[in-house]
């Protein structure tokens, strides 16, 4: 009985070893591949881990005596404006991850407007800054001369989603882990 079982083990061994797969290294598929709405999964929304500043929500923009809108200081627009949000994961616990809006969004540039698009750059192109997030939109700074106000917005509903693990995600684009000091 004894060589029976051996004979079986060593029969199953070179299986794998002729396969050119071992035991240890067989990929378990994902078996949860749901995402959630930003609004209802996630919380502590931030840019770039800081709270929004210039131009933030319920701020007023500075107006000259005539009424034309000044020039806002903003963000240079090569700084990455990166979406970090606390998210509930499947498990327990909750994850906070960033994701890189160039990632999500991509640059209308006749209708100067960003919009949904994989690896777009749109934050880039339509040399935007100073972003700050209010359910559930995204509101920018941008380079614009065809619009009088600057300010550009973007619904991330159904864009930008948290992963079942508690990753923010675009696209097939996923965020990283970030740790909250």
């Amino acid at each position: 009985m004894y060589q029976a079982l051996v004979f079986l083990f060593t029969l199953c061994l070179s299986t794998l070893v002729a396969g050119g797969k071992t035991a240890s290294k067989v990929a378990i598929p994902d078996s949860n591949q749901q995402r959630g709405s930003i609004n209802t999964k996630c919380h502590g929304f931030y840019i770039n881990g800081e709270r929004a500043g210039i131009a933030g929500e319920r701020m007023q923009r500075p107006v000259g005596p005539n009424g034309q809108r000044l020039p806002t200081p903003m963000q240079s627009p090569n700084t990455p404006q990166s979406l970090w949000a606390t998210c509930d994961r499947r498990v327990k616990g909750m994850r906070t991850s960033k994701l890189d809006m160039n990632l999500c969004l991509g640059w209308h540039p006749t209708a100067e407007e960003l919009v949904p698009q994989s690896r777009g750059n749109g934050i880039t192109k339509g040399a935007c800054g100073s972003c700050y997030y209010t359910k559930p939109n995204l509101v920018c700074l941008c380079s614009v001369k065809k619009k009088q106000d600057d300010r550009i917005i973007v619904n991330l509903d159904k864009v930008v989603e948290a992963t079942h693990d508690g990753f923010l995600a675009c696209f097939e684009n996923t965020g990283t882990q970030v740790a909250m000091g």
